[in-house]
């Protein structure tokens, strides 16, 4: 019962069908753990950042607390436990403005699943007398929008960010359950540069099915003149693979369109945003 809890705070309430290809966010939501793997006899504290930027893991805006003017939010993130159950204590993320901050005590062995807990999001997106495309968040029952706005359309987002933190080895991570997630064969912690990482793109725990866009892009992208984004196809079973080239912490992006049965809402989108770290060969 307290698993179901936290999923449905996780995701939030949705009718969904219907998976089709889309494109991805152009402003990367990220979590940042200090460690991605851990050793020793005593328990050890991960610390997590998140934010949004377009420049990869460079802090630009924090989550805002649900609380008018608070200075942390116990509500921002969870962590499942190697065994699938989620830490007892209250995670607290302090709002530092251009990014929130946390961190998270890792008593067990084997790998955490580290996610943030967001709520569904609205945008109407409409073409103003011009012929120009705009949007604002909100439904458009609630959204202020000019009186000649045309085309009107609703979109309702749920958005996967997470990443996985392994201490004293490798367990297999639990699954959210729902929305977007990676699954193996390869293990997200176990990634060295030339090795192939074979990995399955799943929605509400089930393979997603072919045809849909993998965006994998490396961190530190304000020090490259191209951004260099990696792109793969899933196959029939949801499956994606890549060859690291490169050291460093990675985004794993994608996007899939589903059908929402919600009054005032024209269609929905699951996105994914995970972190995963490569080491040196």
């Amino acid at each position: 019962m307290k698993i179901n809890l936290l999923k449905t705070a996780l995701i939030g309430a949705l009718s969904l069908s219907a998976l089709v290809s889309t494109s991805a966010s152009a402003h990367g939501r990220w979590l940042l753990p200090s460690h991605t793997s851990l050793s020793g006899d005593k328990a050890h504290y991960v610390m997590i950042d998140a934010s949004i930027s377009n420049e990869m893991f460079a802090p630009d805006k924090a989550f805002k607390p649900k609380e008018k003017d608070a200075q942390w939010d116990d509500t921002l993130l969870m962590a499942l436990m190697p065994n699938g159950e989620p830490v007892s204590d209250t995670i607290r993320a302090y709002y530092l403005k251009r990014k929130s901050s946390a961190a998270i005590s890792l008593t067990e062995q084997g790998t955490y699943h580290i996610a943030m807990t967001q709520k569904p999001m609205y945008m109407t997106f409409y073409k103003d007398e011009e012929g120009k495309r705009n949007r604002v968040f909100g439904k458009k029952t609630d959204a202020k929008l000019p009186n000649n706005a045309q085309g009107v359309r609703t979109t309702k987002v749920i958005s996967t960010v997470d990443t996985f933190v392994s201490r004293n080895g490798t367990s297999k991570p639990a699954l959210l359950g729902l929305g977007l997630e990676l699954s193996g064969p390869t293990h997200p912690n176990d990634l060295f540069v030339g090795e192939k990482a074979r990995f399955q793109l799943l929605q509400d725990g089930k393979p997603v099915g072919e045809g849909i866009e993998v965006n994998i892009l490396r961190g530190d992208t304000r020090y490259r003149n191209e951004r260099g984004e990696v792109k793969v196809i899933t196959d029939k079973n949801g499956f994606f693979t890549t060859t690291w080239n490169a050291p460093g912490v990675y985004l794993i992006e994608t996007a899939t369109e589903v059908d929402v049965k919600e009054k005032g809402v024209d269609s929905g989108r699951y996105a994914l945003f995970t972190t995963l770290e490569v080491a040196p060969e």
